[in-house]
């Protein structure tokens, strides 16, 4: 536990894209971009590296969840490739960019949790 949030709530905290320590504030400022501290308990976000990381986890998520299904299901060799490749890529598009700041602000509870600053 770190100052009484367990690794669970830390990241649901970051799912709802809340500040880990606090859960009360928004640990955004716009799409991507973490705040510098949270404006409620001070707690210093922008200290905590989500830069690569959750792209990765959610290209890989997000790619599971949409290529797999489509070599499993036999229905899609029943389109021709013309309109498969664009669905497929449009799908995988637009699940990344929905899913992006959730995973960043589960991420960001992760780094919290473990305590992992960039080093300044």
């Amino acid at each position: 536990m770190r100052d009484g949030v367990g690794i669970g709530k830390a990241l649901l905290r970051g799912l709802q894209r809340k500040c880990p320590c606090c859960g009360k504030a928004s640990a955004f400022r716009g799409y991507l971009k973490v705040v510098d501290a949270c404006p409620n308990c001070q707690t210093p976000l922008s200290l905590y590296p989500t830069d690569d990381g959750p792209a990765y986890i959610t290209m890989i998520l997000i790619g599971h969840l949409v290529i797999a299904p489509a070599f499993m299901f036999g229905f899609f060799y029943a389109y021709p490739v013309q309109v498969l490749v664009p669905v497929l890529v449009g799908s995988i598009g637009l699940l990344t960019l929905l899913a992006l700041p959730f995973i960043k602000g589960a991420f960001l509870g992760l780094m919290w949790y473990l305590g992992l600053k960039q080093a300044r």
